[in-house]
């Protein structure tokens, strides 16, 4: 990590103020929050912090892709979340003293700006609108990972997907006509998001493109019909 120039501090604030975080909070606060903030410039592969470590703070990814993961008990790897431009991750930690759940990596070279706890956590003893958006915040991520743990244990491969590509459609998802996912990341790592091994997503992209649900180019999948794919989720 480096400390940020002074030239920078503006590109801090605009940084927070881009989070749904600090949306509400008054520019003073987000000012004095953002000179204590600092940038990380990390390539792709290294490490932020490990599972395990002590949490100082939390992260907004400006550039690059961000991965969360775990490692199982017989040494695999489980992808729990990737963290795109605009995203913040770890603020939980900064709630409680306990370190971090999971390992933070980048999959391409990545700008983060770095937001220490004692500063956010003595403005939130200021301005309860951060706890509340906070809370919000983390109350999404967690309806989204208890969905996933239920789709990993109730699902089929077919089914784990067709959440995914749904999810990834947003509010489109209850409408009918096409609908193009870029996949952000390669097929071996979306695999390990949705608790499976590479081949058996392979054979459910095949499966599914087969019976016209999908169309697969490289990371592109076309969803032909919204109205069909929801309807081959529910049988």
């Amino acid at each position: 990590m480096v400390d940020k120039p002074d030239e920078a501090r503006c590109d801090a604030v605009r940084t927070l103020r881009g989070c749904a975080l600090f949306q509400e909070v008054d520019e003073s606060a987000v000012a004095a929050l953002a000179a204590a903030c600092r940038w990380a410039m990390l390539d792709r592969g290294e490490v932020l912090f490990h599972r395990g470590e002590t949490s100082h703070g939390f992260f907004v990814v400006v550039s690059g892709q961000v991965k969360l993961s775990v490692i199982s008990p017989d040494g695999r790897e489980r992808v729990i979340e990737v963290i795109d431009p605009g995203q913040s991750f770890a603020e939980a930690t900064i709630l409680t003293p306990r370190p971090y759940p999971v390992t933070a990596s980048v999959l391409e070279p990545a700008r983060l700006l770095c937001v220490p706890a004692e500063p956010v956590l003595a403005l939130i003893e200021r301005d309860p609108a951060l706890a509340r958006q906070m809370l919000s915040g983390l109350s999404v991520r967690l309806h989204s990972l208890v969905r996933d743990v239920a789709a990993a244990s109730l699902e089929t491969a077919a089914g784990r997907l067709i959440g995914f590509l749904l999810a990834e459609a947003g509010d489109a998802a209850d409408g009918t006509g096409a609908f193009v996912v870029d996949l952000r990341v390669s097929k071996q790592l979306l695999a390990s998001r949705l608790g499976l091994r590479p081949e058996t997503l392979s054979r459910a992209l095949n499966r599914l493109a087969g019976d016209g649900l999908l169309q697969v180019s490289g990371q592109r999948v076309t969803v032909p019909d919204l109205a069909s794919l929801r309807a081959h989720a529910a049988n």
